[in-house]
């Protein structure tokens, strides 16, 4: 993007190349792409970059303008989410994906409760553990204090362990050394729960720093 700078002041942004009149002169739109960015300053235009708003936890209002030597830049005003109605929107969503993961399993609970072979006992505990875990979501949620609590929970810093994927020119893989990355789970939407019915070779551990 470019930006009309006219007087010293930005008169308007331009999201695409377009035709130009300044004065007396008009200016095909090729110019974005013929011209260097010191023959588009010489005529006022100038390369714009604007300041991403997080519209999760922010509101935008007017955009201020910062004129540099090479660049425009555009700021908006923002103001806070209100947390308290984040929080709803973080139990509903929290629910949703809880409901979701034991639909995939209600067809075992059914042949059972019908007299149909019996739900295996690890499919089992690990249904108990996600209702228990959608609790204590649900609990964890409604203590979050301020905003900063909501952002916090919705990209909590974990430490995972994987063991390296090794590639034999037969296109079989084998595992070799456990190394360490950081991950920032949403625990909102991020179960802990371990499933029985998938198979991750690599993974190894993930702790809560």
């Amino acid at each position: 993007m470019w930006s009309q700078v006219i007087n010293n002041k930005v008169d308007r942004v331009i999201t695409h190349p377009i035709p130009l009149t300044i004065g007396d002169i008009q200016y095909p739109k090729n110019i974005f792409t013929l011209w260097s960015n010191a023959e588009l300053k010489a005529i006022g235009i100038m390369p714009y970059a604007v300041a991403n708003v997080d519209d999760r936890y922010n509101n935008s209002g007017e955009v201020s303008y910062n004129i540099g030597s090479d660049e425009v830049t555009g700021t908006y005003a923002t103001t806070d989410k209100d947390y308290a109605q984040l929080k709803l929107e973080m139990l509903d969503r929290t629910k949703t994906t809880a409901a979701s993961l034991l639909t995939r399993d209600d067809w075992m609970a059914i042949r059972e409760a019908e007299g149909g072979t019996a739900m295996p006992d690890n499919v089992k505990a690990y249904r108990s553990a996600i209702r228990e875990e959608s609790n204590d979501k649900e609990t964890a949620i409604k203590a979050l204090g301020d905003l900063d609590a909501v952002k916090l929970y919705e990209a909590t810093p974990y430490t995972e362990t994987r063991k390296e994927k090794i590639y034999a020119e037969d296109g079989s893989v084998s595992y070799g050394a456990e190394y360490e990355m950081e991950r920032h789970l949403d625990l909102v939407g991020h179960y802990l729960a371990e499933d029985p019915l998938t198979d991750d070779p690599a993974f190894v551990s993930l702790v809560k720093k």
